[in-house]
């Protein structure tokens, strides 16, 4: 089990890094700075994660997407803990690093404007309902090819940051706004309440929803399957 929370380290770890660093050098030495860069950077490195880091923990990398797995009862909750504590360091370290190559402030989640709250939670509540949706989709049901959820999952973090990005920054995972806001503090932190709340209540909707709606539950399989599996094995003998 310890492979699996050292694979969640590193995956988060790495889809952080890679957006906060873009972040840091188009702000201080002419890097890319465009929302597209932006959303890209954020997406294809969760695509390469899940090829990397898939067949170790179902690459998970995002607290809310663990919450979600859980309360569809796709991941055992006895693992949920270890798991955010495992993201949320990963994010924490990534930021970390490039606080310390570049400078802190850098890749942080602020919303354009903080008294539109209902803008606000409702543009992260429907980003991470489509994110999720997409992956509670792809990941638990055995016909779908293993080649699919990796490209399926990574544009679509493409797709909602070019959505929220003007608005809320385009979150999706309260890990990547967490390390960030935490070396910049300021705004970033004041309003990282934002994705902490409005981010996992969109995808754990989207889990209960595709639940609702599965046609076919002979094919559903747990993220990771064999972990849900084993844990069923042990309480229903």
């Amino acid at each position: 089990m310890n492979k699996r929370y050292v694979a969640e380290f590193i995956g988060t770890f790495m889809i952080v890094f890679a957006p906060v660093m873009l972040s840091a050098t188009a702000r201080g030495t002419g890097g890319d700075g465009t929302l597209l860069s932006a959303a890209l950077i954020s997406g294809f490195p969760v695509l390469a994660m899940i090829y990397a880091l898939g067949p170790i923990s179902a690459a998970h990398f995002n607290p809310a997407v663990t919450l979600s797995f859980a309360v569809a009862k796709r991941f055992p909750w006895k693992h949920v803990a270890p798991y955010w504590v495992c993201q949320f360091l990963g994010g924490i370290a990534a930021a970390g690093l490039v606080a310390l190559l570049v400078g802190s402030g850098a890749g942080t989640h602020v919303p354009a404007n903080p008294s539109n709250v209902i803008r606000n939670v409702g543009t992260e509540i429907s980003i991470s309902f489509l994110l999720m949706l997409v992956i509670i989709s792809v990941a638990t049901d055995k016909r779908v090819s293993s080649a699919v959820p990796a490209l399926a999952i990574g544009f679509t973090v493409v797709v909602g940051v070019l959505i929220g990005g003007p608005i809320t920054g385009g979150s999706m995972n309260p890990a990547r706004s967490f390390g960030p806001a935490l070396f910049a503090g300021g705004a970033a932190l004041s309003n990282y309440w934002l994705y902490f709340v409005a981010t996992p209540i969109g995808a754990v909707l989207a889990a209960l929803a595709y639940e609702a709606i599965r046609i076919d539950n002979e094919a559903a399989v747990g993220a990771p399957n064999e972990l849900l599996e084993a844990l069923q094995s042990i309480e229903h003998p």
